[in-house]
């Protein structure tokens, strides 16, 4: 995956009340158990198609009253293979047409090679966006119900 963000958080309650806490209905996060320390979340783009973001959520328990709740924030599947897509598919069509005697300083060439650059910034950018949004849910989660 190009883009991943590890979050950790601890927590003043057992792992069975914050994994209920965690799973409990959001509009914005559906979160499912997938065995009884790793949880599966999932935050969907309203708009188009791609730009979903995906937790892989791990609980461990430090005492009997302590949880410790790692989080890794990862965009889906879809947009890691798009971007790669267009990396590759720009930077091939920029090395065809120098390999053709275009010129390394036409307009055209430039653009296809700065596009995959400033498109993977923006997309940087989004994404830091994007875990900041769905890290406050999370903490939003855990204090609503007095976990931290």
């Amino acid at each position: 995956m190009l883009f991943i963000r590890k979050h950790s958080l601890i927590t003043e309650k057992p792992i069975n009340i914050v994994k209920d806490r965690l799973k409990s209905s959001n509009d914005k996060i559906s979160v499912t158990e997938l065995n009884k320390s790793k949880l599966h979340g999932l935050m969907k783009n309203n708009y188009g198609t791609g730009y979903d973001i995906i937790s892989d959520i791990n609980l461990k328990s430090i005492s009997s009253d302590k949880t410790l709740v790692e989080i890794k924030n990862k965009f889906d599947l879809f947009t890691n293979l798009f971007l790669i897509a267009m990396f590759v598919g720009l930077w091939g069509i920029s090395i065809y047409e120098l390999i053709n005697g275009e010129s390394i300083l036409s307009f055209e060439l430039i653009l296809m090679l700065s596009f995959p650059i400033i498109g993977a910034i923006i997309t940087k950018s989004s994404f830091v966006i994007y875990d900041k949004r769905i890290m406050k849910i999370y903490d939003s989660l855990l204090k609503n119900y007095g976990l931290n």
